[in-house]
């Protein structure tokens, strides 16, 4: 799989299959706050002034993916940059039992999202980031234990997101099984998949190699904030 729309691929969303959901300021994009903390431009080299960045809710504490640029106006920074491996799934992934039911979730669903979401994606899951594509969970009495769905998406592709259990269900296979419900219905529907992990998170990069997943690229990641 390849595809340059990869490489930058928070703008490819906002200009693709969530369009309806970007905010345009000059040449930025940007997620509504509510739905994920993610700006875009269109390359490294495009000149940013102060007034776009600060349009509309504004793009203090928000993340470059992919493409940050050159150069900041005078009143930003970036208040951290790091690495973010791309992942993309072997051609012929497994199939996930039937062991366990795997549950599409809903707006009934959405309190117990974001509680389970805090425990490890504090500023990335917001309270509308379901709305950016179908969310998949799993129940142990009555209480969801284990999620993962859809974020970014772009002509072709979907990346897979949000993917967490409750540490108390941890090592019972949950996050294997989500996700391959995932990539079973990303082929399903033509769909190439993907997703991002911090370059930190050993944990999670053993998970998906040991389902075949491999590293396309590091993509830097930058946080931006205010100086004044």
């Amino acid at each position: 799989m390849e595809s340059t729309q990869l490489d930058n691929p928070v703008w490819h969303a906002l200009n693709g299959r969530h369009r309806h959901l970007a905010e345009v300021c000059g040449v930025v994009r940007r997620y509504p706050a509510a739905c994920a903390p993610f700006i875009a431009v269109p390359a490294a080299d495009v000149p940013l002034d102060d007034e776009v960045l600060r349009r509309g809710e504004g793009a203090a504490g928000a993340y470059f993916l992919g493409v940050l640029p050159q150069d900041l106006p005078a009143a930003w920074r970036f208040r951290s940059r790091s690495a973010v491996l791309q992942m993309v799934p072997p051609r012929q992934a497994a199939l996930p039992d039937g062991a366990i039911t795997v549950s599409e979730l809903g707006p009934a669903d959405h309190r117990a999202m974001l509680s389970l979401a805090q425990l490890a994606f504090p500023d990335f899951f917001r309270p509308r980031t379901c709305e950016l594509g179908t969310y998949l969970g799993i129940f142990a009495d009555g209480r969801l234990v284990a999620m993962a769905g859809e974020r970014m998406a772009f002509d072709g592709f979907q990346e897979i997101s949000g993917v967490c259990t409750h540490p108390d269900h941890l090592g019972r296979g949950h996050a294997r099984r989500l996700t391959q419900a995932l990539l079973q219905r990303h082929r399903g529907l033509g769909l190439e998949s993907f997703l991002h992990v911090s370059e930190g998170n050993t944990a999670a990069r053993r998970l998906y190699e040991a389902m075949g997943f491999s590293v396309r690229a590091a993509l830097p990641m930058g946080q931006l904030e205010t100086i004044v």
